[in-house]
């Protein structure tokens, strides 16, 4: 009996034009702090029962002007390649999966940089309305979730919103920026993430190990192998409810690997912008 071959099936031609591309996922450097708006949607769904994707707007203004303004999309958890399901399409590979297909060839772009090309208009303008340049072959995830969004947000911002971001944004090595985001309300935490994100070039990558994950992050990379004893976005989130419950960015008790020879690394790291975080927002608080 002859080998059975067997054909890869795909949705659409695969291409190779990863070289001619380029994006971004680096973010606002130092310190961004102000009023906090948040608008959330889920679009697009397969069918009837499904969800969508879900789409994400976070808009920071301080003293009457636009400081952050940051889409994010988490896929469908009904997209039709399983590893992409539950992913957000910002920080994962995502970009690289659009990279190799046809219709990315005819556009020359991936869904971030029509994003960061909206985003910074919309900081420069200091809008979050009206008509915009969008790039060619501006995708479902900008007409159908981030202008909507922008929209509802922008109808909020003549008023406080009661919410206030602090964001730092800070090199840990090479090729390595470490990112704490959290938002307070009534003077406790009520958000609170972290993350560390590789550079945009491999090139700028010190250890040859992480080279792999450019242009993703630690958190949503799906591919990410951690050092410590637990993945990456584990520890992230079980710290996360450990600040909401304390209320405390610089206490780890209770932790995983915090303790003797397993200690994981990224605890340090951490702290390290938790505890200039922290004192920057002990000093905003503070004053009358």
């Amino acid at each position: 009996m002859g080998e059975l071959a067997i054909k890869k099936r795909t949705r659409e031609g695969d291409v190779s034009i990863l070289e001619h591309l380029f994006w971004s996922v680096q973010p606002p450097e130092g310190l961004i702090w102000g009023d906090y708006y948040r608008a959330e949607n889920f679009f697009a769904p397969h069918f009837p029962g499904d969800e969508g994707y879900h789409g994400i707007l976070e808009v920071v203004q301080r003293d009457g002007r636009l400081v952050m303004v940051e889409y994010n999309e988490i896929n469908a958890s009904s997209y039709y390649i399983r590893r992409f399901q539950g992913v957000s399409k910002r920080l994962s590979d995502y970009g690289f999966f659009q990279a190799g297909k046809a219709r990315t060839a005819k556009t020359g772009v991936v869904l971030v940089n029509g994003l960061t090309h909206l985003e910074k208009q919309m900081l420069e303008e200091n809008r979050l309305t009206g008509e915009f340049d969008l790039l060619t072959g501006a995708s479902n995830s900008i007409k159908r979730s981030m202008l909507p969004l922008a929209e509802e947000i922008s109808a909020r911002l003549d008023k406080p919103s009661g919410e206030v971001y602090y964001g730092l944004s800070k090199q840990l090595e090479p090729g390595v920026t470490g990112r704490l985001q959290v938002v307070r309300k009534a003077g406790k935490f009520i958000r609170f993430h972290y993350d560390e994100i590789f550079a945009d070039r491999q090139e700028d990558i010190a250890d040859p190990e992480l080279k792999p994950y450019y242009r993703q992050s630690k958190y949503d990379a799906p591919d990410y192998i951690s050092t410590s004893g637990a993945g990456f976005n584990t520890l992230v989130d079980y710290l996360r409810r450990s600040v909401l419950q304390s209320q405390n960015l610089l206490d780890l008790s209770g932790l995983p690997f915090t303790e003797g020879p397993r200690r994981a690394e990224e605890w340090d790291r951490y702290l390290l912008l938790a505890e200039e975080l922290q004192k920057g927002i002990s000093q905003r608080e503070s004053r009358p």
